[in-house]
């Protein structure tokens, strides 16, 4: 379920002694009467606030929705592993365990270690996007880790996007190491654009901004792989690749392929297919809890399975025989083309935790950056469902069809 920001729901969850602090660093709250406020009392607060300026209210607003995104477990975990990084040597785990929750967490880092914080919500905001190209099979190279290499990659994507788009004159790139990770953010300028904006005197009126956008390169150096994070065409993020190769590996990667990732999904259907699971994975089982299969011939048509597994883990299978048999459709016209599994890691005595995989031919996923997103996808390489690399069977290409969901 997707958390939503609210202001009154912060303040609820937040708690007195944290809240104090941070207002009387903004310089209000001087009158609320702490020692006789409750927890989740927040009419005091919330009046404070309210009267403050407008500056100062949109900055509260801000730095409330930072601390919120950082309010779950993997934001927890980014700050215990960022506050144990060389450049901060912070042990934050034994503080966490005897805090109330994941809000509390956060909003004391940020309180307390607000370069630990700036630096973990760049990375657990980056663990959390799921559009990522990956190039693997990279040269075995020693990357550019220095200042100078992080200028140099500066004004290279400066460069090409000036050149090519005529946007991005300027641009700051951030740099950095998590275990054999290392992280490239760049925010290149924007194109100019004019908004119609209230001023500090409530004042409508147009403000010409410049603002940045995001390319994100995540280089692994034990597996020599990069992922790429980026909008635009095939042929802009092939030439983002050209521009990291060339200023952080020392590499020429024209000779990577634009797209080598791929999906294939027909072996899902044999009757001996297994999910594979070795006792290092972590993983106490996997679930096919969903499939999509195209039926070939001149209706081409769709037919998406749904069971509940938990019950029987083959049910989504023994549905799909007994779909085919009713319809009369011989198993040899059946395509897989999309499927949902779900693998449940083994956790402590009280929790699992799930992750669900969606994949799709001929090169869709929903893996993030969390190491269980890793864990997944070595799983998909083991069960030949990543192929990548092998060449596309031509007759799995996409046609437009009539979709049926059907579900037991």
């Amino acid at each position: 379920m997707s958390r939503q920001y609210s202001p009154k729901s912060f303040l609820r969850q937040a708690p007195n002694p944290l809240l104090k602090q941070y207002l009387t660093r903004r310089g209000i709250g001087e009158d609320i009467p702490w020692k006789h406020l409750r927890e989740r009392q927040i009419e005091h607060i919330q009046r404070a606030i309210d009267s403050a300026p407008e500056k100062i209210r949109r900055e509260i607003d801000t730095d409330f929705r930072r601390v919120y995104g950082m309010a779950d477990e993997g934001g927890t975990k980014t700050l215990i592993d960022e506050g144990r990084d060389r450049h901060h040597r912070v042990e934050l785990a034994e503080g966490f365990a005897k805090m109330g929750g994941h809000l509390e967490r956060a909003f004391w880092t940020f309180l307390h270690y607000p370069k630990v914080f700036r630096v973990a919500q760049q990375l657990h905001y980056a663990a959390g996007l799921a559009s990522w190209d990956r190039s693997r099979n990279l040269p075995e190279c020693e990357p550019d880790t220095s200042r100078e290499g992080t200028r140099r990659l500066e004004g290279d994507l400066s460069q090409y996007y000036s050149e090519a788009e005529g946007r991005g004159h300027h641009c700051k790139v951030d740099h950095y190491r998590r275990d054999s990770r290392l992280y490239w953010f760049a925010y290149p300028e924007d194109y100019a654009e004019s908004r119609l904006v209230y001023d500090m005197k409530h004042t409508l009126r147009p403000q010409t901004q410049r603002p940045a956008f995001e390319v994100i390169f995540v280089y692994n150096e034990k597996d020599h792989w990069l992922d790429l994070h980026a909008r635009g065409s095939c042929d802009t993020k092939r030439e983002l690749r050209l521009v990291f190769g060339r200023a952080i590996l020392g590499v020429d990667l024209s000779s990577l392929d634009d797209q080598d990732i791929s999906y294939e999904l027909n072996g899902i259907l044999n009757p001996d297919f297994q999910f594979v699971l070795q006792p290092e994975d972590g993983v106490d089982y996997a679930l096919l809890q969903s499939l999509r299969v195209r039926i070939m011939g001149e209706a081409n048509r769709r037919i998406t399975l749904e069971a509940n597994t938990r019950k029987d883990p083959q049910g989504v299978r023994e549905l799909l025989q007994v779909v085919l048999k009713a319809k009369g459709i011989p198993s040899d016209l059946v395509v897989a083309d999309r499927a949902s599994i779900q693998l449940v890691f083994r956790s402590g005595a009280t929790s699992r935790k799930r992750l669900t995989i969606r994949v799709s031919h001929p090169n869709s996923c929903s893996l993030k950056h969390d190491p269980e997103d890793d864990v997944a996808r070595e799983l998909l390489r083991r069960w030949n469902i990543d192929v990548s690399g092998r060449a596309e069977d031509g007759s799995a290409k996409r046609r437009r069809s009539v979709q049926y969901v059907i579900r037991d």
